[in-house]
């Protein structure tokens, strides 16, 4: 995404020029766009003719500001649209054709600039759009997840885990002596296609790891295909970047898998410096810590707010579905409550909601952490210390 241009408006608002450039982009717009966020942008609008009969005219592209209203977003169509009524004219809007209070809809467009006026301009909107416009931060990661018969490439970004292509082929259950040509004649053509696929969509000099994730040797042996293909071909771009790819074992050949090997410890050393590992390290530390049953780790903004009120808290892990609530009330609980937690010097994860590790956090309410130390009781209501304090002044 480019930022094209900033400036402060109102007490706390951001005027911010936009232009997103790929997909990723779209996630953090919407992460960062919420209801009654103005908009400015161009659109071709129609009137209907003066004169009898002469029909709907196009006329030239109109500027048009609309105050966003509801959004809907499609990340497999690439499509984010906004709903919203025009604002009344005012020092950064007017146009005479059109008045206030009208309907219109705005569809990012990779071509084309817009300007966001952002009236509650939170650090996570700050860190959102800062991620979007570095480079580093786009994709790093390829995968290509398969078992026998099928495969999944995909691409995985620290906002969420997208499938690419995937590959299926029938291949016979057991080996005969007849036909095992046939089936090594299949297996070929299923690697040789995974490979086309590979090629088509990871950029190698870009990305920074590749998995090749599988159970059993299905992943060595497209390793071993994949770089015999590259010679015969001379790649020598790939070649040159053989050092990023990787096999590695997991349990399927589905996308759920690379999750799997994310949070596996065997591989920490090669994923540390790709930044999608680092929320699935997080969240498996968290759910050990809760295995273990060692007060180390709650979830439920009750129970955190208590922790934050004494300073325990080590890491908090929160969903980006809470930071970009409709309810402005509940954005600004949540974005205060993360603002708290670094005061004491605790260390805040945004978690995607569009990952797997997003997806189970949210299962937990959307908010969790991780403490300093052991802290008991924190999920006690008032009532029951009430009811405590009740029976021993009794006794």
């Amino acid at each position: 995404m480019k930022l094209l241009n900033q400036s402060d408006f109102d007490s706390k608002g951001k005027k911010l020029t936009l232009q997103a450039q790929e997909k990723e982009d779209l996630f953090a717009l919407y992460n960062i766009i919420n209801v009654d966020d103005e908009i400015l942008f161009k659109k071709q609008v129609s009137h209907k003719g003066d004169k009898k009969g002469e029909g709907a005219r196009k006329v030239q592209i109109q500027t048009i500001k609309i105050r966003v209203v509801s959004s809907e977003f499609e990340p497999w169509n690439e499509s984010l649209r906004y709903k919203g009524i025009t604002a009344e004219p005012d020092e950064t809007w007017d146009n005479p054709d059109i008045s206030g209070g009208m309907y219109f809809a705005f569809e990012v467009d990779f071509k084309y600039s817009f300007t966001l006026f952002k009236y509650d301009y939170t650090p996570f909107c700050k860190k959102s759009i800062e991620d979007a416009c570095n480079i580093d931060l786009r994709v790093d990661v390829g995968a290509v997840v398969l078992q026998e018969g099928i495969a999944h490439i995909c691409s995985v970004t620290p906002y969420q885990t997208s499938l690419k292509s995937k590959v299926t082929t029938a291949l016979p259950k057991k080996k005969r002596g007849v036909d095992a040509l046939k089936i090594n004649t299949k297996l070929d053509k299923f690697y040789l296609q995974i490979i086309e696929n590979m090629l088509r969509h990871f950029d190698f000099s870009k990305l920074k790891l590749i998995l090749l994730c599988s159970p059993g040797f299905y992943a060595q042996k497209l390793y071993d295909q994949f770089f015999l293909y590259c010679s015969e071909k001379k790649l020598s771009d790939i070649l040159n970047n053989k050092n990023k790819v990787m096999v590695a074992h997991c349990s399927t050949g589905y996308i759920q898998s690379i999750d799997e090997v994310m949070k596996n410890p065997a591989y920490k050393q090669l994923l540390a410096q790709t930044k999608t590992s680092n929320e699935a390290i997080i969240f498996d530390q968290f759910m050990d810590h809760l295995n273990k049953d060692d007060f180390k780790a709650w979830y439920g903004l009750k129970e955190i707010q208590k922790a934050n009120d004494i300073s325990a808290v080590d890491t908090l892990l929160i969903s980006d579905t809470l930071l970009r609530s409709d309810y402005i009330e509940e954005r600004k609980l949540y974005t205060e409550l993360t603002k708290a937690v670094e005061r004491t010097g605790g260390v805040v994860v945004v978690f995607s909601s569009m990952n797997q590790t997003g997806e189970e956090l949210n299962r937990l309410t959307g908010i969790a952490c991780i403490l300093k130390y052991p802290v008991y009781d924190l999920d006690e209501s008032e009532n029951d210390e009430m009811i405590e304090s009740s029976d021993e002044e009794s006794e």
